[in-house]
């Protein structure tokens, strides 16, 4: 093959290449495993362009499967506080109204038995007002707000331990806040975990450690109970998008989270919250950035990053962001 003729081969074959990467950033896959060309180096781009073609497909179909579980929860969650809101709220209220229309009654023939009805129904608004008070601490914890996150977490033990596994709270270090992002995420990461142990374990016996370090919270918690097999993102159909929710929280605010686990011997859950990054600005590019956004280590130093693109050029050629040591 001639100079020319072996040009405008390759030409060609990039303006394919091209073409197709323009189609996959339009969710177009069909081109996926085509040859573009009997140039070496060529298919090797093509190759490496199908990867991350087939990753991004893989990705998607994973986040429909995901999306989907979570609408699937969204709806079973709203179908049980309706439930809870119209079997006992409701009801309830309703017997309220009954015993009001009681007592006017009786207060002009008995108002000694009407004082009395007066006290049982002051008893039940009070117990109504508790159960109103559970079900939106489920939905936004005024604790943590207020208090924080170790007295939330407590409070939430204490709260759903009856008739559950014993407790175990440990807490190492001088404690720290987070961002409220981050303790939120925490929180119902927390929560999740505790849900899972007390429906599903079997467990007698539940740890909940909290470690304060120089870099971030890093929190364990662990159970004796049936355990399970864990099993990857894209296998998650089945019981496990808890889990893999779990994943994404914590990773949303720079953190990570591992399960291990086997049937028999108990699970263990590790999860890592950093703290905010050097100087709440990316390295990269110099946009501020918040404790919530995206983090990456060098060096013992934890960075933030207002994008993926932003944190993987930084881990590529981190020396060219950093300061000399």
């Amino acid at each position: 093959m001639s100079s020319h003729d072996q040009s405008a081969a390759y030409s060609t074959a990039l303006r394919e290449l091209q073409r197709r990467a323009e189609m996959m950033a339009q969710g177009d896959l069909s081109a996926l495993g085509q040859p573009v060309s009997d140039i070496p180096a060529l298919e090797d781009l093509r190759r490496a362009i199908d990867v991350l073609g087939a990753h991004t497909e893989q990705g998607l179909r994973s986040q429909h499967r995901y999306i989907a579980a979570l609408s699937t929860a969204q709806e079973a969650e709203r179908g049980r506080l309706a439930r809870e809101l119209h079997d006992e709220i409701v009801q309830q209220l309703i017997a309220l109204g009954h015993s009001v229309d009681r007592v006017q009654r009786l207060l002009g023939r008995d108002p000694a038995q009407a004082t009395e009805r007066l006290q049982t129904m002051r008893a039940s608004i009070t117990a109504l007002v508790d159960e109103l008070r559970a079900i939106i601490g489920d939905l936004r914890p005024p604790a943590l707000e207020e208090l924080g996150l170790l007295p939330a977490v407590e409070l939430l033990l204490e709260r759903s331990g009856e008739g559950g596994p014993e407790v175990t709270l440990v807490v190492q270090g001088d404690e720290q806040r987070l961002a409220p992002q981050s303790e939120l995420a925490l929180f119902r990461i927390v929560q999740e975990a505790w849900s899972n142990i007390r429906r599903h374990a079997k467990a007698r016996q539940a740890d909940f450690t909290f470690v304060y370090n120089d870099d971030g919270l890093y929190v364990t918690i662990s159970d004796d109970g049936v355990g399970f097999v864990p099993l990857s993102d894209t296998q998650a159909p089945g019981g496990h998008w808890g889990l893999r929710g779990m994943r994404e929280r914590a990773e949303l605010t720079g953190g990570t989270l591992t399960v291990s686990s086997q049937p028999a011997q108990g699970t263990r859950i590790h999860l890592c919250i950093p703290y905010p990054g050097v100087h709440g600005r990316d390295p990269v590019c110099g946009m501020p950035v918040g404790p919530e956004a995206i983090g990456a280590e060098y060096a013992g130093q934890l960075y933030r990053f207002c994008s993926p693109a932003c944190r993987d050029l930084f881990l590529a050629q981190p020396m060219q962001y950093t300061a000399p040591a």
